[in-house]
């Protein structure tokens, strides 16, 4: 029950030490941040060696600036919960009993002690200390300065051995000096390496963000090339059709153009037409006697249809509708007054059903169809010739 009693006694002396108002917390800044995490990693590693009032004096200077950093509550109870229980131990149940703690944490408890003005506390520590070393040179000095520090009526004398005595000389003294610089030294390789570690992991998150950056960038560009492939999707799609608009309608025109029963033609083309066909017509007559049999049949076409449009020219004043000449048949049917006419346009129609057959399946002219082509040819020539001057 005593203890229980003495426990809450000392947090509540704690929480009235830390402040009796609880201030408002206001967001650190980053110099803040930084400090804190090397008071954090220092107060674990003075956590982990056993210097549990080092430690707590480290953990209170994290939480006030981050009372909820990472496990600074937990460790702040540990630390309190421990030196409360070492103060039992070794002063409640007496020095002189055994005891199993271990006399490095007792040389840290009674500078606790001593730092905190709580020289009788301390005395009675550092005796501890001697029963179990009664040359430990650390121990007497302390002693010797919680004796000098407190009243002369206040000092409670024990057992005085001649070890005590003897740490007056100034031999002693030195080698304890020449052990608090190495405790100094010690603490100061601590640091430089809690600094170091903070300053491994400011560049670690300098370079994670750096990265982060790097992603981001790396996403806009992707974005703006998914845009601009949108983009050219759509104007290939628009572009395909418009162009099949375009060759929609210039299909529609070329069968209009077709379906029309002429086209007017002034007199002046007539010399023209007949020039052309008789132009053809010889080369269509060399061709089929060196075999040329594709060049026989295209010739022969083109010959057919110039002897034509130069007849309706000449007395009608029109001719087909170029390139696309189904419209001649009709032209003659409608314009010629005579009665031959429907015999040779049989001609026209011949060589006219050939020539489309032969551009559908998109090969050259055989050999048959090339003297096929020629002979209807001869005959609309010669019926031609028959018609004009």
């Amino acid at each position: 029950m005593m203890r229980t009693a003495k426990i809450a006694a000392l947090v509540v002396f704690f929480f009235c030490c830390c402040g009796a108002a609880t201030p408002v917390w206001a967001a650190p800044t980053q110099d803040q941040l930084k400090e804190t995490s090397l008071h954090y990693y220092r107060g674990v590693v003075y956590y982990e060696a056993g210097r549990y009032d080092q430690a707590l004096e480290e953990f209170q200077v994290v939480s006030a600036v981050d009372p909820y950093y990472k496990d600074t509550p937990k460790y702040i109870d540990n630390c309190i919960k421990v030196l409360e229980q070492y103060r039992e131990d070794l002063i409640d149940r007496g020095l002189d009993k055994p005891s199993d703690k271990k006399t490095i944490d007792l040389y840290f408890l009674g500078k606790s002690y001593y730092e905190k003005g709580e020289f009788d506390k301390a005395l009675r520590t550092f005796r501890a200390v001697l029963d179990k070393k009664p040359d430990d040179k650390f121990a007497l000095y302390y002693i010797k300065l919680c004796s000098a520090a407190m009243p002369v009526s206040s000092v409670k004398r024990g057992r005085v051995s001649a070890a005590e005595e003897r740490s007056e000389s100034l031999e002693d003294l030195e080698n304890e000096v020449a052990y608090i610089k190495s405790d100094i030294r010690e603490q100061e390789d601590v640091e430089k390496f809690l600094r170091t570690k903070a300053e491994r992991r400011a560049s670690r998150d300098a370079l994670i963000r750096a990265k982060e950056r790097q992603l981001k960038e790396q996403e806009e560009l992707l974005d703006e090339e998914r845009q601009d492939y949108v983009t050219q999707a759509k104007i290939t799609k628009q572009a395909t059709r418009l162009q099949r608009e375009t060759e929609k309608w210039r299909n529609k025109k070329e069968r209009l153009a077709s379906e029309q029963a002429g086209v007017p033609a002034e007199l002046i083309e007539y010399p023209l037409s007949l020039d052309a066909g008789e132009k053809y017509y010889n080369e269509m007559k060399e061709s089929l006697r060196t075999s040329r049999w594709n060049a026989a049949g295209l010739n022969a076409i083109q010959a057919g249809i110039n002897y034509c449009d130069a007849v309706l020219i000449y007395f009608y004043g029109v001719r087909s509708a170029a390139p696309q000449h189904d419209n001649i048949s009709r032209l003659l049917l409608t314009s010629v007054k005579r009665a031959d006419v429907e015999a040779n346009v049989s001609h026209v129609r011949s060589i006219l059903n050939v020539k489309r057959i032969v551009e559908d399946e998109d090969r050259p002219f055989t050999r048959s169809e090339a003297i096929f082509l020629s002979e209807h040819a001869e005959k609309l020539v010669e019926w031609c010739r028959s018609l004009l001057p």
